[in-house]
């Protein structure tokens, strides 16, 4: 599985590209890059909660990829949204159409990078039980050094169009 930064940057570049060249910066304020950046990392709210859980109870249980990992809650954001686009609530139908779109990500980036059979959870829970269609490349072996070359690409792109003093 992809590294935190790794999930994070990948929903805000994408993001990112859609509010500059397609839908502007008007329409697409910066705060909704961050709620996506967040949206991009928070399938993996289940890992607090073991901690959580570890420090009361002393039991180490395995949350971890178990629920919020799968595409159907990226797929019931993106319906919600849609219903709410329709009933004209615009602010929180953005929010959640980044939300969905951070989630998908994180599902996607999971799923890309592998790591073993035995270490895929069902993407498409509850339909699938334990059958996955995520490839096994084991991408996740250079997760550290995709952080690293990711966030300096970003930098490197954001300073040379002159756009890093958007996030200033």
């Amino acid at each position: 599985m992809a590294l935190a930064v790794t999930h994070v940057l990948v929903a805000i570049v994408i993001l990112d590209i859609f509010r500059h060249y397609v839908f502007g910066k008007k329409r697409f304020p910066r705060y909704l890059l961050v709620i996506g950046g967040i949206a991009g990392l928070l399938p993996d709210i289940d890992v607090p909660v073991e901690w959580l859980i570890l420090w009361i109870t002393g039991q180490d249980v395995v949350l971890h990829r178990l629920f919020t990992h799968n595409i159907f809650l990226a797929f019931l954001f993106l319906v919600v949204a849609i219903i709410l686009h329709y009933w004209k609530k615009m602010t929180a139908a953005k929010i959640l159409y980044v939300v969905a779109a951070g989630w998908f990500l994180h599902i996607f980036l999971d799923c890309f990078y592998g790591g073993g059979i035995e270490s895929l959870q069902p993407f498409l829970w509850p339909l699938a039980g334990n059958v996955s269609f995520c490839p096994t490349w084991n991408v996740y072996q250079y997760a550290q050094g995709i952080d690293a070359i990711l966030l300096v690409l970003w930098l490197v792109h954001e300073e040379i169009h002159n756009k890093i003093r958007d996030y200033m």
